[in-house]
């Protein structure tokens, strides 16, 4: 075998050379393994970092969950396809203008069942308060009257207790309105606090009943005639008496089949917010009239 001039032979020199480029390819491909290591190490780090809920704080999902649970309990035999929760936001966002940071862990919910199951058209409101820690997770609150007024009002004041309130006159009234909102669930009504809302809203309830103007100006005519015969004047929204406030709400029904009926309820709110109904009295008509459907307008178009 030929020698070179150092004594060494041409294959070992071949040999070596590969040796030495197989060495360098597999130090190539330990780097590109590190440097993709590290590429996905920046990554991971790069992304924000998930939140995790407080320990013991319930979820909307569980919230629904419980109440459901609650439903099935007071009318056996309703399945859970039966019960349908939505959240009412528009009372928690009452809430917070009477209440402030302390409604913070209320939340409210409305529950529609089958009238045929519960044997009530109501769809009766839920609150929720929720804790913070698992041992009182949270509290539930029914504002359903099946027995009248007497047990949604209990349960409302239960609720309000939790809250430690203290009103002055706008919150007062305010928080009577909310009342409303959460247990006058069976006798829905529109609060009307002047007459010029009262005139619209009567306006716009026949022309929804009837669905056609000449019918709708002739029966509001007749009701806005009526009513002002009965000479009566909206009184002043809050009154003081016996260290409570005395709140009187104007609403209009319209219960199916009737004519629209301005309601008159009289409230007596202690300054933390316990509420106690002193009366609820019908303005006008005094009694309930059945709408008639056959009738002739009166009132012919204007001719131009």
């Amino acid at each position: 075998m030929p020698l070179s001039k150092n004594g060494i032979t041409r294959e070992s020199v071949v040999l070596q050379r590969c040796l030495t480029a197989g060495g360098y390819m597999r130090v190539r491909q330990l780097l590109q393994v590190l440097f993709a290591a590290l590429y996905v190490a920046v990554c991971l780090w790069l992304l924000p970092p998930v939140e995790a809920g407080p320990p013991g704080k319930v979820t909307d999902v569980q919230l629904r969950a419980a109440i459901a649970q609650a439903v099935q309990l007071a009318h056996p035999g309703i399945g859970d396809e039966a019960v349908k929760i939505q959240p009412r936001l528009d009372l928690d966002e009452d809430l917070s203008k009477i209440a402030g940071k302390a409604s913070g862990n209320v939340s409210f919910y409305e529950t529609e069942t089958a009238p045929a199951v519960t044997g009530t058209s109501e769809d009766p409101v839920w609150a929720v308060i929720s804790g913070d820690s698992a041992e009182e997770s949270y509290k539930l609150y029914s504002f359903e009257s099946s027995d009248g007024f007497q047990q949604s009002s209990r349960e409302f004041n239960r609720l309000i207790s939790q809250l430690a309130l203290s009103l002055d006159d706008d919150k007062a009234t305010g928080m009577a309105h909310f009342f409303l909102g959460c247990c006058n669930r069976g006798m829905r009504g529109e609060i009307v606090p002047d007459e010029d809302l009262l005139h619209h809203t009567i306006e716009r309830d026949y022309l929804q009943i009837y669905g056609d103007v000449w019918r709708t100006l002739e029966a509001f005519s007749q009701w806005w005639e009526g009513y002002q015969k009965s000479a009566f004047q909206f009184p002043p929204a809050v009154r003081a008496g016996n260290g409570a406030y005395l709140i009187t709400v104007e609403t209009v029904v319209v219960n199916f089949g009737m004519h629209p009926q301005l309601q008159q309820w009289n409230f007596a709110l202690s300054p933390d917010g316990a509420v106690s109904i002193l009366s609820v009295e019908p303005i006008y008509p005094k009694e309930s009239r059945w709408l008639s459907y056959d009738f002739r307008s009166t009132i012919a178009p204007s001719v131009r």
